[in-house]
């Protein structure tokens, strides 16, 4: 009778623990946003400039997101305010979150790949139709940290400081140069879509019948027992 009783409670048990292990992070689609400066490497000749960045992402474990992300910068260059380059790239990016049970920031680790795409203007005096323009896109790769709220059912805040390295090998500016590097710091937020999830309730266990019970010890079950 007791093993029967303790099977039951175990059973029910493994079955409330595979229901919240089916819900131990926030798998929701999200949204973000992000404001920030791109500190412009030296060797392009441009004015440090804002940039901004729109993605879609989600959580695919309990320690790891991974997002797609557009970004956009327009700066002027350091010797001719005249002249524009810009900048605009899509990227893929996984991040290694460091979640510590009960805390309400927590650190992590970016790594990402993606393609940026150059305008960039030089004066071609004496011709009539100066400034031309240098069009290329080229494959880019960026790491980071950064700092990430816990998810609510409204918003989430980020903070971020990254390094892209741009391999653009046709800058009119800097003909020499085959990649660059600029420094990206940010804040920004993060929306989930749809509610917060809640792990689902287990069932409860079934109540035993008679036909598993034996009150008196003399071996039959008391369904099938004259005097129980």
């Amino acid at each position: 009778m007791k093993i029967r009783m303790l099977s039951v409670a175990l059973l029910a048990g493994l079955a409330f623990a595979q229901a919240a292990n089916a819900q131990e992070f926030d798998d929701r689609w999200y949204l973000t946003g992000s404001a920030g400066y791109n500190f412009q490497s030296s060797d392009r000749t441009t004015d440090s400039v804002p940039f901004v960045t729109l993605g879609l992402g989600k959580f695919i474990s309990p320690t790891w997101s991974v997002d797609g992300e557009l970004n956009y910068q327009n700066a002027n260059f350091e010797a001719n305010d005249d002249l524009n380059w810009s900048q605009y790239g899509i990227s893929l990016d996984l991040r290694r979150h460091l979640i510590a049970e009960g805390r309400s920031w927590n650190p992590y680790f970016l790594f990402g790949l993606g393609y940026q795409r150059s305008e960039e203007e030089y004066d071609a005096f004496p011709s009539p139709d100066s400034p031309r323009q240098v069009e290329d896109g080229n494959f880019a790769a960026k790491v980071g940290v950064g700092v990430q709220s816990t998810l609510s059912q409204r918003v989430g805040v980020r903070a971020e400081l990254g390094y892209r390295v741009d391999f653009n090998d046709a800058s009119h500016a800097a003909p020499n140069e085959d990649a660059f590097g600029d420094i990206l710091a940010s804040v920004g937020v993060v929306i989930p879509l749809g509610p917060e999830p809640t792990a689902p309730i287990a069932p409860a266990p079934a109540a035993p019948s008679c036909a598993d019970m034996d009150s008196d010890g003399d071996g039959v079950n008391d369904c099938d027992d004259k005097c129980p």
